[in-house]
């Protein structure tokens, strides 16, 4: 397995898949529509001819997109990372500017940033760019600005931000690292996985993001749609960006600062939005501590969280299908454009894709786990 990861997981691999497909807008409920053909014009140039691989942009009509590996009917092993981003709908104009309603948890602090809005041209059959302009954020409100004052909006439209992909020597790099990171990470890996042979579903969840909730029936819809449509896995892992810390701009949300870092490699952590998202088994997050150190010996960085904040995604779907959630991201910051741009680090998402293939060795060392606790 270690040749298989090492020959074929670079960096360079994990850059081409993270620019190009976060310079592709995905605006949620229309994610597989606008990233789909990015997704399936990658694996053409980075994997051809890989055998025991399939990409479906509408997985079991769900409409969300995923990759299946190996010949089994069944994927007893899932890997989740939600391909839309954070987007916004829009009201009548007021006053020369649209005010949006947030498709996403709108966290922008007050400002200004780039943005476009995006409709679907019947004629063309296809998502058109409508307008650019910025968004403007206000006392926690949101509101897009034409930059053309004859630009005219109206149901339908979505707005997202634009951020071109940016990086820096050091491997920090700019852009919808949230979730187009975990989504390059398991792009990379599905090549590995199918050559090993390994039965698994890396699906790709429309709608992780969405409004604001007291509870988690606001998000996550994509994944609970899978979660639904499919036999339960043995074992699910959860990919997305987590918040780091040690950095001005780091999100707390009030409680101790994360103990990941940028450049420190992938992340595991135990449990989302303190509790109210999914919870990993203590004895399934043993293994993964022990998995995490084994990683760290092959050269593969793996750090482990504190238990501070870390945000839900389609755990909270998955958890309802069967306890066995792991939750394995990259640390990141303004994920949702908080405080500046969104930014992460290429060699931890490096990381994170390796991790991903070792990883798949976990499933029957837990399976053993689970049958001595529960058969003794």
């Amino acid at each position: 397995m270690r040749d298989a990861v090492e020959g074929s997981i670079t960096t360079d691999l994990v850059r081409t898949l993270l620019k190009e497909i976060s310079e592709r807008p995905a605006p949620s409920s229309a994610a597989s529509a606008f990233r789909g053909p990015v997704l399936r014009d990658l694996l053409k140039r980075t994997a051809p001819d890989i055998e025991g691989l399939e990409l479906t942009l509408d997985l079991a009509g769900t409409g969300s997109a995923a990759i299946l590996t190996g010949t089994g009917r069944t994927k007893p092993l899932w890997y989740l990372a939600h391909l839309d981003t954070i987007s916004y709908l829009v009201h009548p104009e007021a006053g020369g500017r649209y005010p949006l309603v947030p498709y996403c948890y709108h966290l922008m602090e007050d400002g200004r940033r780039p943005g476009s809005a995006w409709r679907f041209d019947f004629a063309k059959a296809d998502h058109v760019m409508a307008a650019r302009g910025e968004i403007v954020s206000e006392a926690g409100n949101a509101f897009f600005v034409p930059a053309d004052p004859a630009t005219r909006l109206g149901a339908g439209d979505r707005v997202v931000f634009d951020i071109d992909y940016e990086e820096q020597p050091d491997g920090t790099c700019f852009g919808h690292v949230d979730n187009a990171g975990g989504v390059a990470a398991l792009m990379a890996a599905a090549p590995v996985l199918a050559g090993l042979g390994i039965d698994a579903l890396l699906a790709f969840p429309d709608e992780e993001e969405g409004p604001a909730g007291s509870g988690s029936q606001t998000i996550g819809r994509g994944g609970s749609r899978i979660a639904h449509a499919l036999e339960k896995p043995e074992l699910a892992i959860v990919v997305d960006v987590q918040q780091g810390g040690g950095e001005a701009d780091a999100d707390s949300r009030g409680g101790p600062e994360n103990t990941v870092r940028l450049g420190s490699g992938a992340v595991l952590c135990e449990f989302s939005s303190l509790g109210r998202g999914s919870v990993t088994p203590p004895h399934l997050y043993a293994l993964l501590r022990e998995f995490a150190a084994m990683a760290n010996g092959e050269g593969v960085k793996v750090q482990i969280s504190n238990n501070a904040y870390t945000s839900r995604s389609d755990d909270i779907s998955v958890m309802l299908h069967t306890p066995n959630v792991a939750l394995l991201g990259f640390a990141g910051f303004n994920r949702h454009c908080d405080r500046g741009l969104p930014r992460a680090n290429i060699h931890d998402i490096t990381d994170l894709a390796k991790s991903l293939v070792y990883a798949a060795a976990l499933r029957p060392v837990f399976n053993d786990l689970n049958r001595m606790l529960l058969d003794r």
